[in-house]
């Protein structure tokens, strides 16, 4: 056997109940706690701070372009590196950049901030990830990944609502700059305290020949053996950020109020979706979960597209959540079971690269769809990208099968 292989002997984990995983699920808590209550607020603080429309949307986009300029440095980093010291220095960025918010109030301290916070953005994500997905064995991973995406759900359910009420209650107090001031405080104070399950979390068990194994740091960029997920992921993502980003606006098009049960329904049902959709795709097989799954997230966008109810909205969000709570764990199941387990930085490097880009595109698609219909047309075309998503997973479901018994040919050997 070659070096590259022998990454195989790295020991696995017998139940997903390990003191990593919780670790990681606690952490991916945290982190979407802070991330949901500080993102929704920072264009209306921007604009309070006096910026132009234009700055306005850069900070406010500005997470992903960094995260995506980054990528070059943090897979590397995470092959190479100690996850447990990467997982300490970035939570403490990001206590720092939200503490950098509350204390300066200024527009330039904010981009300064805003830039060590998508700093630390770049990493984060992809490496929460993949330390859940190491102390997973490999025939549960489907279901730990969907056990991990509760804390993304749980974030988006809370943390709005929790700054909203930051809020108001320093505006009461004194006055909107207090209001802001409270919500940066709290994610602060949220990402310090991710401190204590990093700290506890195991140091990387990978030895230095292991490491050696990887190669040059230009190979632990992108794997090509991640790229057909990815591909699918970027899909998904692209029309999953319309949702994110022009919900709101839908519901002032179409006068309709308590648009933000949306946001709630669909946290709500992904908190449930999430860790189900994981257990069958384990106990099932992937095109089980995910064929169904993108067939209801794909009727979501229709349903949104055509409704002009908070009613119809909510049917809406629901099948959104069971859709994209369905195929979301299996494809990242996917992604990390498609690599040696040395290689998941690297494969989870690469999935957030189409992350972040879907992110990043899908609302800039969207918003061109708009200039020339509306946000209500705009839904209906949103089911365009998950159609492609569709017919790329058909696609690469037999690469993926073949992927996988190459893998255990050669732990075989």
């Amino acid at each position: 056997m070659d070096p590259a292989t022998s990454i195989n002997d790295l020991p696995e984990e017998k139940t997903i109940w390990n003191r990593n995983f919780i670790g990681s699920v606690i952490t991916n808590l945290f982190l979407c706690l802070g991330h949901f209550s500080v993102n929704t607020h920072v264009a209306t603080y921007a604009t309070f701070l006096g910026a132009v429309p234009v700055v306005m949307g850069l900070l406010t986009g500005m997470f992903f372009g960094i995260s995506l300029m980054l990528k070059p440095v943090a897979g590397p980093a995470m092959t190479k590196i100690d996850k447990r010291l990467l997982m300490i220095l970035v939570f403490f960025v990001g206590g720092i950049s939200n503490l950098g918010y509350a204390l300066f109030h200024d527009i330039g301290m904010f981009i300064f901030f805003r830039v060590l916070n998508g700093i630390q953005y770049g990493f984060v994500g992809c490496l929460t990830m993949t330390i859940a997905s190491d102390a997973l064995p490999k025939d549960k991973m489907a279901s730990g990944m969907g056990l991990y995406g509760i804390g993304g759900a749980i974030g988006a359910a809370s943390g709005p609502s929790i700054s909203h009420w930051l809020f108001e209650l320093g505006a009461k107090m004194q006055n909107d700059d207090l209001g802001y001031t409270f919500i940066f405080l709290f994610a602060a104070v949220v990402f310090f305290l991710a401190l204590i399950p990093c700290f506890a979390l195991h140091p990387d068990k990978k030895t230095k020949e292991q490491v050696a194994s990887t190669g040059a740091w230009y190979k632990n960029i992108v794997t090509i053996h991640a790229l057909p997920t990815t591909i699918v992921m970027f899909f998904i993502i692209a029309g999953y950020a319309i949702y994110n980003s022009y919900v709101f606006n839908l519901g002032d098009e179409l006068n309709i109020g308590n648009v933000s049960l949306f946001y709630t329904f669909m946290a709500g049902t992904m908190i449930v979706s999430r860790p189900l959709s994981g257990w069958l795709c384990d106990r099932y097989g992937v095109s089980t979960v995910v064929i169904p799954g993108m067939i209801l997230f794909a009727a979501s966008f229709i349903v949104v597209g055509f409704s002009g109810t908070i009613e119809g909205m909510l049917v809406g969000a629901v099948l959104a959540a069971l859709g994209i709570g369905g195929t979301q764990p299996a494809i990242q199941a996917m992604c990390m079971k498609s690599v040696e387990p040395l290689k998941r930085s690297v494969a989870g490097n690469t999935m957030y690269i189409a992350m972040d880009s879907g992110f990043f595109v899908g609302p800039i698609l969207g918003s061109i769809v708009y200039k020339y219909t509306s946000y209500a047309f705009m839904f209906k075309v949103a089911v365009v990208p998950v159609l492609i998503a569709f017919v790329c997973f058909l696609f690469i479901l037999p690469m993926y099968k073949r992927r996988l018994r190459v893998l255990e040919e050669d732990e075989r050997k």
